[in-house]
């Protein structure tokens, strides 16, 4: 059974929690109640939890515990308070669908949890490029449950990068296909820099898109063009790189500066 530590004041979401009976047929232990920063902080002192879910009526509050959790529990799981039984229920099976992947018993043991947790991130994210995350709320929910650092309120770039060979060929030429390909795009490109978190992905098409987003509290001096400056040469680097160590050609097409990373997502207009 999973463990859950629920941290929240408000009376909706305590009271919609408190109507769920039924949480070990749901695979959950009823849940650690706290109410504040120092209720959850000493409760995480005493209890495990795999997931936790803060709705806290002071943002500065909640700012607070989600600063602590990002430097002590980093893999932990945040999910959303639901304000009725139906909402709790839908979010614990958002939760419980993560976890079991996270905590699966993997035939090749080079996967960990972090592991996991990484590649969850990097596939919600190409979801999210290729026009499949509905809403900003669905792309805040998501951030959170799979604790992404990426600020989705915040200027962000999109670099298109076009491969030399047609798609078809490149991928032919791998051996492992386009899995491969990506795994070593991840290593040429993925990584922060300058407060900004960098990351690849393959779209279904075969475009190359290099997503640059700031990393949630972390101030960047940096306006947008000194940003793209920035990209546009670190990714001119990572394209060399690419061709010495992979033999493989590309140049960059387009860059784009989104407003913010929910203007990704398919209901919102950017």
């Amino acid at each position: 059974m999973y463990k859950l530590l629920l941290v929240s004041d408000q009376e909706d979401v305590l009271n919609a929690f408190a109507q769920v009976s039924n949480w070990e047929m749901n695979g959950f232990k009823a849940p650690h109640i706290r109410h504040d920063f120092e209720g959850a902080v000493d409760s995480l002192a005493k209890h495990h939890a795999d997931g936790i879910c803060i709705a806290l009526s002071d943002p500065e509050e909640e700012e607070k515990l989600l600063a602590y959790l990002q430097e002590y529990f980093p893999d932990v799981s945040i999910f959303e308070g639901g304000r009725t039984e139906e909402e709790v229920l839908r979010y614990l099976s958002e939760l419980k669908i993560l976890l079991n992947r996270l905590h699966a018993d993997f035939y090749n043991e080079r996967f960990n949890t972090r592991d996991v947790l990484q590649i969850c991130r990097h596939e919600f994210f190409r979801k999210l490029l290729n026009g499949k995350v509905r809403t900003s709320e669905d792309l805040r929910r998501n951030m959170r449950l799979l604790r992404s650092r990426m600020d989705a309120d915040r200027p962000c770039l999109l670099i298109e990068i076009e491969q030399t060979a047609p798609y078809d060929q490149l991928e032919g030429r791998w051996h492992y296909g386009t899995d491969r390909l990506e795994m070593a795009l991840r290593n040429s490109f993925a990584g922060d820099r300058n407060g900004i978190h960098i990351l690849p992905t393959i779209n279904t098409d075969g475009r190359i898109l290099v997503l640059a987003c700031p990393l949630h509290g972390v101030e960047t001096p940096l306006t947008v063009n000194a940003m793209t400056a920035m990209l546009t040469a670190y990714a001119a680097e990572s394209i060399e790189h690419m061709k010495e160590y992979f033999g493989v050609e590309m140049h960059i097409i387009d860059i784009r500066v989104l407003q913010a990373l929910n203007s990704l997502c398919c209901d919102t207009d950017e």
